[in-house]
Formats: structure tokens, C-alpha cells, sequence
């Protein structure tokens, strides 16, 4: 794969595959996807090291070893057993607070608020499924149709088992002048209600409703000229960064208040200190699981880089001494590279992942500055106008900067995951540095 993806770019006249993958992304080139790259790998190193310094005290005590080395099977183990032990929470019981119509009403309510919108539910004229809905979406100021939204939700045989939106009409102006109106399908896979309690869903669940949503959003509300540039039809390194943001929203009691209560008892909301718990959690291994996607980053743009057209590849000799470096030890003669699926699909294009992350992470500043937080009317509207409406019709990087009002900035991605700004204060590149959706 490498060797003719290589040919193919050097053909095309391209020094490497990595440059004529990121041509048409935020990165522009491999130089500048390396470059955010190791911007964050030295950014996370304190916490990076503090998380690996603790989980090597654990397996030291557990093999009666002072020397013990924490080795990359080892991490999931001894994180497990930290949750277990300092942040335990019930999963399973947190369900009773979130039915899902309760939490598809909810989300809703909030989406429709700050976003300015109205969504009313309408009789489909064909139905894939039983259960099938469809929603139309209205400004609500003016009224002015939008769009429409396909909800097919629990799983069935034969369905797309992940979750996922998918457009059906996108958005674009026709010749005279009217404007082509989106409509999207969300499929989604939750628990299915059975017959003495309605779907409970977990709180990963909500998170992913919360995301996938905020993707049927950026499609509908898109007021791009072409189709090309409408809605979600953005770069790679951008596209998951919206509802990635949004995600935020699950994780604060301000707003899990507004929906969140148990089925039995309505009156019952999620006690703070399991809020608070939840969020420890989520900090106490950020820094190790970030590091070994910086790992999969760095190793996939390594193997895309700049080589020889007929020099052989040693795939192996280039990813190990990455892997070592950038996450954790390894056994020499092991080869994970040879089971790395994601070079197949996301080729010089893994970086995207944490790229979208620090992204996600700058623009939620706006909310955490605004007045009402997370459900500011004035914040939501700045995202739909200066995000949404535009789609890709404009450089990207101008617009994420209009949302912001300033410059792109690591800062807020490295205090989200638990660094303190003064631990490391690393830029994003700017300017020509800088599927379904899922």
C-alpha cells in the first residue's frame, strides 16, 4: 500500500503521500500535520508522565519490583484498576437517568434554544422502518424551513450497526434562486425499550446523541451556494470538531439537570459528586490515551512521508521506535503496525482525530466565557452563522477564527485534559500550516 501510494504521489507531483493527502485539509501539508503533532506530544508530557509515574507505582507494588517497567500491555489494565479504586461509579445504575425520550426531548430543547431553531415532527411519507421519525426544522424567528431529519434509532438485523449520519439531500441554490433544502438520516443503535422499562441509555449513549445530532445540525442549517461545500461537507481535520464540541455539553450539571432524572422518580437528578466523580475519571488517564493517539499519528505520517520510489519500506523499523517513544515500551519483535487498520482509510490522515480534538476543545471557550454557559443563546447563534451556515464555502481557518474571535490556540485542549496553562503553552499552526460522518 505504501510503495503505490508513494508512486501515485510522486506521479502527481507531490514529494510524498502525506502532502497530497493534506492539500485539500486544515494541515495543507505533512509538515504541517507533524508539526501540531508534536506540538501536542510535547504539550501532554507532564501529565503524560505524572498518569505513567502512578500506574508504574501500581504494577511496581503488584510484582513486589521498585524497577517494574510499565509496558504498553500494561495500561489498560492498571488504569482499570485506578477507576476502580479512586473513581468508582455505577454505569449501570446512571441509566435509570437517562430514558431516551426523556434525553431526545431534552437535547431538543436545548439544540432548539441556543441555536435558534424549531423542530416539529411530521408524518413521513415512506418508511424504511416501523419506528421510523422524520422532523422538520424551522428558524424560529422567521420560520423559514431548513430542513428535515430521519431519527431510526434501535438496532434491528441487517441495520448499520454504529452510529452515524448520513445525508439524503444536501443543501445547495438552485438556479432560480431557491434554496435546495437538506434532509439528513441519524442511525443510531441504542438499547431498545422491552416491555416493563422504556430504553435506558448510558451516559456514552447520551454523548454520542449529543455528537451525532450536532452533525444533522451543521448539515441542515448550512447556507452554502454548492453541495460541494454545504453543511458537514468540510475538511477531514475539521469535520468531527463541531459535534466533538458539543460533546461537552453531557458532562455539566447545568445542563444534565434540564433533562436528566431518574424514570422511577422524576424528581431525582444526578448528585454532584457523581457529576464530579465521572469528570475525575475522565481527566485521571487523558494524558495516556492521548499519547498513544499522538503515537498512531506520528507513526502514520512516518510511513507517508517523503521516500525513494523504489527504496524498499521497513515498516516495522520505522512504527516500533515511534510507538516507544511517543507511548510506552514495547516487545522488539512485535509488529503492531502490521495490524494498524486504520492505514487503510485514514492513510497520512490519523492526525485528524486529535487535530478535530484541540480544535473542539478551543472553540467550547466560547461558551465557558458566555454568559449562560453552555446554554447561551447569543454563543449557539455564532456557532450556526459562523460554523454551520458556512460549511466549507469559506477557508475554514477563517471561519473557526470568526467563532473565536482570535487566533487558533492548543491551550484550551491541553487545560481540558487536565495541563494547566504554564505547563506548556504551544500555538496552533496558522495560516498555510494549519466518509459519513461519525
Amino acid at each position: 500500500m505504501l510503495a503505490l501510494r508513494n508512486k501515485i504521489a510522486l506521479r502527481l507531483g507531490y514529494k510524498s503521500w502525506d502532502d497530497f493527502q493534506t492539500e485539500i485539509k486544515l494541515a495543507k501539508s505533512g509538515a504541517g500535520a507533524k508539526q501540531y503533532i508534536n506540538n501536542l506530544i510535547t504539550g501532554i508530557e507532564p501529565k503524560f508522565a505524572a498518569e505513567v509515574s502512578e500506574l508504574q507505582k501500581m504494577k511496581a507494588a503488584d510484582t513486589k519490583d521498585p524497577k517494574a517497567r510499565l509496558m504498553v500491555w500494561d495500561w489498560r489494565y492498571y488504569s482499570n484498576q485506578l477507576d476502580k479504586q479512586k473513581y468508582a461509579v455505577d454505569k449501570e445504575a446512571l441509566r435509570n437517568f437517562f430514558p431516551y425520550q426523556k434525553v431526545l426531548d431534552g437535547m431538543f430543547n436545548i439544540y432548539q434554544s441556543i441555536f435558534g431553531l424549531k423542530f416539529e415532527k411530521i408524518s413521513a411519507p415512506y418508511k424504511w422502518v416501523d419506528d421510523l421519525q422524520l422532523y422538520m426544522v424551522t428558524d424560529a424567528a422567521s420560520g423559514e424551513p431548513l430542513g428535515m431529519f430521519y431519527l431510526d434509532m434501535f438496532p434491528r438485523e441487517g441495520k448499520f450497526n454504529h452510529f452515524a449520519q448520513f445525508d439524503i439531500i444536501c443543501g445547495k441554490l438552485q438556479p432560480d434562486g431557491k434554496y435546495q433544502r437538506p434532509t439528513v438520516a441519524l442511525l443510531c443503535n441504542f438499547p431498545p425499550p422491552d416491555a416493563d422499562k422504556p430504553s435506558l441509555m448510558t451516559h456514552s449513549d447520551v454523548e454520542t446523541l449529543f455528537h451525532e445530532f450536532g452533525h444533522a445540525l451543521h448539515s441542515i442549517t448550512t447556507r452554502a451556494k454548492y453541495v460541494r461545500f454545504s453543511g458537514a461537507h468540510v475538511p477531514g481535520d475539521f469535520v468531527e470538531a463541531p459535534s466533538q464540541m458539543l460533546q461537552n455539553w453531557v458532562w455539566d450539571k447545568n445542563v444534565l439537570d434540564t433533562f436528566a432524572a431518574d424514570y422511577r422518580d422524576p424528581s431525582k437528578k444526578i448528585p454532584a459528586e457523581i457529576i464530579q466523580k465521572m469528570n475525575d475519571a475522565r481527566l485521571a488517564n487523558a494524558g495516556v490515551i492521548y499519547r498513544r493517539q499522538f503515537a498512531f499519528a506520528a507513526l502514520d505520517l512516518a510511513l507517508h512521508d517523503q521516500h525513494a520510489e523504489d527504496a524498499p519500506y521497513d515498516c516495522v523499523g520505522v512504527s516500533n521506535p515511534i510507538l516507544e517513544k511517543v507511548f510506552l515500551p514495547i516487545d522488539p519483535s512485535t509488529t503492531m503496525v502490521g495490524y494498524f487498520g486504520h492505514l487503510n482509510g485514514y492513510d497520512a490522515g490519523y492526525y485528524g482525530y486529535a487535530w478535530a480534538d484541540a480544535i473542539a476543545a478551543d472553540m467550547a471557550t466560547v461558551f465557558d466565557k458566555a454568559k449562560d454557559k453552555y446554554l447561551d443563546k447569543a454563543a449557539g447563534m455564532r456557532l450556526r452563522n459562523e460554523i454551520y451556515a458556512e460549511g466549507d464555502s469559506r477557508e475554514v481557518t477563517v471561519s473557526i477564527e470568526k467563532f473565536l474571535g482570535r487566533k487558533q490556540s492548543t491551550d484550551a485542549f491541553l487545560k481540558h485534559i487536565g495541563i494547566q496553562k504554564g505547563a506548556a503553552n504551544k500555538k496552533a499552526p496558522v495560516g498555510p500550516i494549519t466518509q459519513p460522518v461519525r
